[in-house]
């Protein structure tokens, strides 16, 4: 493949390293049983898509019209994830993976993540988090965040972000909390639906987090070319981060991961 001349020269501020293949791959955990035994959370199998599929448009029917609507299609599923019974094939190829919470004794589907990851970029994306409002206990949450931390952490990925909704400022405190950094909002981002039978378009808080030292090949703003207003942006932002990083209570499971 020939390539032309970059149009500047990039990268002066930080470690460089070879182009190379590279690859994000699913890693299988659940948890122990919680609650006294009631509830475990696990990777996705088949027989709990339908649960699942309920889970999402009950918990987050905002979705309805969106590019992630395939959430509520049990019939996407296959397609989409990395299932329990296809794990060989799925856990390298699958672009999505989710970690479900569920009631053993009902085989119900109360809580769940989606992870993305784009492998190219060695980045995995915190897609969603829900759980049905009849189930929103401390311990369900908590267990489902710390395998869907250690399912990013172990996926090779150097690189991870999330976006909140606005309406939600619930994790946006635990993205804080966890040390992310901000990167921005975006305004009118994703097609929202609004009950009950009109849409919009919603705005989102992004984060980011660097993970497996992907940090140390990020350029510096020293070699930036930015105009004055985007600087100013850069530099609020930068003080922003600066204080959460300073106030940041990063959970024992989060520390134990890195």
């Amino acid at each position: 493949m020939k390539l032309g001349r970059p149009y500047r020269e990039m990268a002066t501020t930080c470690e460089t390293r070879p182009t190379r293949e590279k690859r994000v791959v699913w890693n299988r955990f659940e948890s122990e049983r919680f609650e006294h035994g009631r509830f475990q959370v696990k990777v996705l199998s088949r027989d709990l898509i339908d649960s699942a599929a309920r889970l999402w448009r009950n918990s987050y029917p905002e979705l309805y019209g969106s590019p992630q609507e395939f959430l509520f299609l049990p019939e996407r599923y296959e397609a989409h994830f990395a299932l329990e019974e296809t794990w060989d094939d799925d856990y390298d190829k699958k672009v999505y993976l989710m970690p479900v919470v569920v009631e053993l004794e009902t085989r119900k589907v109360v809580s769940a993540s989606v992870l993305t990851k784009y492998e190219g970029n060695l980045q995995v994306e915190f897609s969603f988090a829900a759980t049905l409002p009849e189930y929103r206990l401390k311990d369900i949450t908590d267990n489902l965040r710390i395998v869907t931390w250690k399912t990013a952490m172990a996926s090779g990925a150097e690189y991870f972000t999330t976006f909140l909704e606005t309406w939600h400022d619930i994790t946006q405190k635990w993205v804080i909390n966890y040390g992310w950094k901000v990167a921005g909002i975006f305004p009118g981002n994703f097609v929202r639906w609004k009950h009950p039978d009109q849409e919009y378009r919603g705005c989102t808080v992004h984060a980011y987090l660097f993970a497996n030292e992907g940090e140390r090949f990020v350029t510096r703003p020293e070699e930036w070319s930015l105009t004055p207003e985007m600087r100013e942006i850069w530099e609020t932002l930068d003080r922003v981060n600066k204080k959460i990083a300073q106030r940041g209570t990063i959970p024992p499971w989060y520390k134990d991961s890195e």
